[in-house]
């Protein structure tokens, strides 16, 4: 990694590209080929008052390229969950966890809105029995 040492902007394109002073780049970033004089290895030091030296960013997977398991918001006490407030996919992810109590709460809701979304409605029968399926647990 390289960090820009002052700020500059660069023509590419017919547009202007932004380097920000501290900004860091790829050690392949073509833009060290023509300007390299402006970046240097970036250099951990202990900041004023002894706290901790920089450490490398975390990734956000165990293997880069891993695609991540999203969780479906979540129903809690003070604020139920509101299809209105979420597109149809992630409605029907949350509904993919949902008790068969939860499930009819929200397909209600669902029903009852202005513009009921047809792709919801439309498998209410199907996810009432998924959710009274893992409601029941599993077959033994």
């Amino acid at each position: 990694m390289q960090r820009c040492t002052e700020s500059f902007t660069i023509w590419r394109n017919g547009a202007p590209v932004a380097f920000v002073a501290g900004q860091l780049v790829d050690d392949k970033h073509p833009i060290l080929k023509t300007h390299r004089h402006l970046f240097a290895e970036p250099q951990a030091t202990r900041p004023v008052g002894g706290a901790e030296p920089l450490r490398g960013t975390e990734q956000a997977t165990a293997d880069p390229g891993t695609a991540r398991t999203l969780t479906p918001p979540s129903a809690s006490a003070s604020a139920p969950f509101d299809p209105a407030e979420h597109n149809a996919k992630e409605v029907l992810a949350y509904l993919d966890t949902a008790t068969e109590e939860e499930a009819l709460r929200v397909l209600d809701a669902e029903a009852g809105a202005d513009t009921p979304r047809a792709g919801i409605t439309k498998v209410r029968d199907k996810v009432l029995a998924d959710a009274r399926e893992r409601d029941a647990g599993p077959a033994e």
